[in-house]
């Protein structure tokens, strides 16, 4: 096991201990904790009770152990009235608990924390009614709905189209540590999920599976510096494949960016045969009924959940959602209307049509996570080319390529997207295909076969998400280059078949893709003005960035410098674009990017991002004779994360300040082969001697983030 490089292991020892005694002492620590929520969240004020009404929320799911029943209360004066609130249990008398007036600060919320009698630590009680009233005028924080919908809150006995916060909470100061309770975590977290989910899934990955990749990886890295590694890029590939896949099992359903929308998008594939419509007016269901009963089900009201909301815990709610979709029976190809991925063309969602339709008679559940499985596949692609990119530009050092791709494999959001439904993870393989062929095209020269399948790849990746249209600049670049490199007569044929395949590509996506799946995604005609316009909500902004040049420039100076005094303000005082996209959403942001690290985290990530671009051109310094002799790669591959930052960026520019920064630093990952190439390049600042010491400190670290960010992620929604 411990075989290879002994450098490798003596990094695993020096950086990976710190860090396990880090996790440790997060998993020990005694800290304040809920028994359960409604799941509700809590994003305003949604409900106006005056005194003499009474404001009743059915049932509820009371969980073990519970002593006190938290709501959100904002009052509008700066003394808060005295509450009361009743609590009807099954198969109990009724509670009564009261608060005293209190001093507050005005229009602000603040908790109200009712004591009961501890609910028993066996079972909860179920079908509880809680009522509230007040002694004066008081809203209560929830999540506001279109309509009143099943088991809806009462305000003095009417429904109401909102849904009240609600926390469950242990005996006053009562603490406890994630390992205190990793049984219940365990268990909380293998609800919705497909039969052969258990709570035993969980302590296998965290302490089997996800160990022994870090391991193999090592192994690999540590194999590959002794010139004693054998099939190493499939070793690689099922590494990230794994990783992927525990981030799969790992995350709640539903609970990645969008994921709710590239669900559908399948699922229209499959049951319609045609994909979402793109009329915001089209009177279809956004999501099917069999996706709308697993949403409300899971309590997903609003597109993503946030704060201190916790998804669903109790094994009554799984079976509720069981009882009510053998009841109802909802349909699964009513939906289809217009959603967030409908501006997208097909190619991605396809690659999951067989495993959706391989679980058609399961639930919806393990329909997503068969999904979910087969993307972390598509997206260890992404790591297979890194290698074999690195291998065309360093053939004689397989270890530079084995670093950079374990590097693509351990990076934690990365990992995370991997790990869930989104058409991210389709434009990053594609862009990442593209790439090594640019670079084998420019060492090697075309060849018929080759040249074909680059012309394939330049005109799917568009269609796999608009985005891709920002390497374009690059494949441009490299073809001008190839083509003065590697200009003879017999190279003419590669040429042609790189043309020939991709006007084929074109009027295939043109004439039958879009034709048998739905209209085009935009106007023009033809697949290429098809899938250009394939960028979506934001062609018009792109179109804005060019037309406003210098303006767009001061944006893209604002997102990762202070403004100047002539500039336009195009972001709120006070934040940091550039820190919130690359560094926070950009390594560790999760679920609807709401799960995050403390931030000294992402200081230390933010330092040794600095240091790496200072270390930069002291590396080429060194390293200028092979970057000389290969000037046309290295300049392929230091544009590509430029071109796709601009690409993204000119996508949300905005001529005016928005309240909110749009982007996400997920889009820089079709060009995340490359971005970890340069980060390699990087350290032979050091020199070669001392290069793979701090790149196995690296890669532990690496590893490490990502096991902490698994940890996080599991105990943010169920600890």
């Amino acid at each position: 096991m411990f075989a290879g490089d002994r450098r490798v292991w003596r990094a695993a020892v020096l950086v990976g201990v710190p860090l396990l005694a880090l996790m440790a002492v997060y998993c020990l620590k005694p800290r304040f904790y809920y028994t359960g929520t409604n799941s509700v969240e809590d994003t305003a004020p949604i409900v106006e009770l005056r005194a003499g009404e009474q404001f009743c929320v059915p049932a509820l799911h009371i969980p073990a152990g519970t002593a006190a029943v938290r709501l959100r209360v904002f009052s509008p004066s700066t003394q808060r009235p005295a509450l009361h609130l009743t609590l009807r249990l099954a198969g109990r008398a009724a509670i009564d608990s009261a608060l005293p007036p209190l001093a507050v600060a005005a229009e602000r919320p603040t908790n109200a924390d009712f004591t009961i009698p501890s609910t028993s630590s066996r079972r909860p009680s179920l079908g509880a009614l809680l009522c509230l009233s007040s002694a004066g005028l008081v809203h209560l924080g929830g999540t506001a709905l279109t309509a009143p919908g099943l088991d809806a809150p009462t305000l003095g006995g009417t429904p109401t189209a909102a849904r009240a916060a609600i926390w469950y909470l242990p005996p006053a100061g009562r603490r406890s540590g994630y390992l205190q309770r990793a049984g219940s975590i365990f268990e909380r977290a293998a609800l919705f999920r497909p039969g052969i989910v258990g709570a035993w899934t969980y302590p296998v990955l965290l302490f089997a599976v996800l160990p022994a990749l870090a391991l193999l990886a090592l192994r690999c890295l540590a194999l590959a510096l002794a010139g004693r590694g054998r099939r190493l890029a499939g070793w690689l590939f099922a590494i990230a494949a794994l990783n992927a896949c525990c981030w799969a099992l790992i995350t709640p359903v539903f609970q990645g960016p969008d994921e709710v929308d590239h669900f559908a998008y399948t699922q229209s594939l499959v049951e319609r045969g045609a994909k979402p419509t793109n009329d915001p007016q089209a009177p279809v269901l956004r999501w099917s009924s069999s996706e709308n009963l697993a949403l409300e089900s899971t309590s997903f009201l609003t597109d993503h959940q946030i704060g201190d909301t916790r998804a669903p815990w109790l094994t009554a709610q799984v079976r509720e959602y069981e009882r009510r979709e053998r009841h109802d029976r909802p349909s699964q190809g009513d939906g289809g209307g217009y959603t967030t991925s409908a501006a997208h063309g097909p190619v991605y969602y396809l690659a999951l049509a067989p495993a959706y339709a391989a679980t058609s008679g399961a639930s919806i559940f393990s329909q997503l996570t068969l999904m979910r499985i087969t993307s972390a596949l598509i997206g260890a692609l992404v790591v297979l080319f890194t290698f074999l990119l690195a291998r065309e530009l360093a053939p004689s050092r397989p270890w530079l390529g084995v670093l950079a791709a374990l590097l693509v494999a351990y990076e934690p959001m990365y990992g995370f997207v991997s790990g869930i439904v989104n058409n991210d993870v389709g434009v990053n393989a594609t862009a990442a295909a593209l790439e090594l062929l640019l670079i084998r095209l420019l060492r090697r020269g075309i060849t018929i076969p080759w040249g074909a399948l680059t012309g394939v790849v330049l005109l799917l990746l568009p269609s796999a998400k608009g985005t891709g249209l920002s390497l374009y600049p690059i494949a441009a670049l490299a073809f001008a280059i190839g083509l003065w490199r590697h200009h003879r007569r017999a190279d003419l044929a590669g040429w042609a078949a790189l043309a020939l395949s991709a006007v084929l590509v074109a009027e295939l996506v043109a004439h039958v893709v879009n034709p048998a799946f739905g209209p085009p995604t935009g106007g023009g005609v033809g697949g290429v003005n098809a899938t250009a316009s394939a960028i979506g909500s934001n062609a018009n902004a792109v179109s804005e960035a060019l037309h406003h040049f210098p303006d767009y420039l001061a944006y893209l100076w604002q997102v990762f410098l202070p403004r100047l005094p002539f500039m336009t303000a195009h972001f709120s005082p006070g934040g940091y674009p550039g820190f919130v996209i690359f560094i926070e959403r950009g390594w560790a942001a999760f679920g609807w990017y709401d799960v995050l690290f403390p931030g000294w985290v992402y200081t230390v990530i933010l330092a040794v991002s600095l240091l790496v671009l200072l270390l930069m051109p002291w590396a080429a310094r060194r390293e200028w004779h092979w970057i000389s002799a290969h000037w046309a790669e290295t300049l392929v591959v230091v544009l590509t994360p430029a071109a796709v930052i601009v690409g993204f960026t000119a996508a949300y520019y905005s001529a005016t300040a928005r309240p909110a920064i749009a982007e996400f630093g997920r889009y820089a990952f079709p060009a995340i082969g490359p971005i970890a190439l340069l980060v390699v390049g990087a350290l032979h600042a050091a020199g070669r001697r001392r290069l793979p010491l701090i790149s196995a400190g690296l890669l532990v670290a690496m590893i490490g983030l990502s096991y902490a960010s698994q940890l996080l992620t599991l105990t943010a929604f169920y600890g």
